[in-house]
């Protein structure tokens, strides 16, 4: 059983980085793809909502709940690199248990 804590949002930060290095590797990085991903989870609240805090999670600008941007940490400005990071860091959230989705958009 995988428990929401330090150690999960460690793992789902290494999913997230090395899925966004195997898309540069197998693709490579695309010039003309400019852009941003991040996670957003609704309806953290208490020690959940602490927690993600920690983990870098922000209240977001554009509606309710929280966001993380560039959860791989990848430098690559390619967004369809940082999307998939973004997508391996909200399929694991939500397998914890945690309302995540994965967003990009072109810069």
């Amino acid at each position: 059983m995988k428990v929401l804590g330090d150690a999960g949002l460690l793992v789902a930060s290494m999913k997230a980085h090395s899925a966004t290095n195997e898309y540069i590797e197998s693709f490579g990085e695309h010039p003309f793809n400019c852009g941003f991903a991040w996670v957003v989870v609704k309806g953290a609240r208490g020690k959940k909502a602490e927690l993600l805090k920690a983990h870098g999670f922000k209240k977001r600008y554009d509606g309710p709940g929280l966001s993380l941007w560039n959860p791989s940490e990848s430098y690559t400005q390619d967004m369809s690199a940082k999307m998939a990071g973004a997508e391996v860091y909200a399929k694991f959230l939500r397998e914890l248990g945690i309302d995540a989705e994965a967003f990009c958009r072109l810069d």
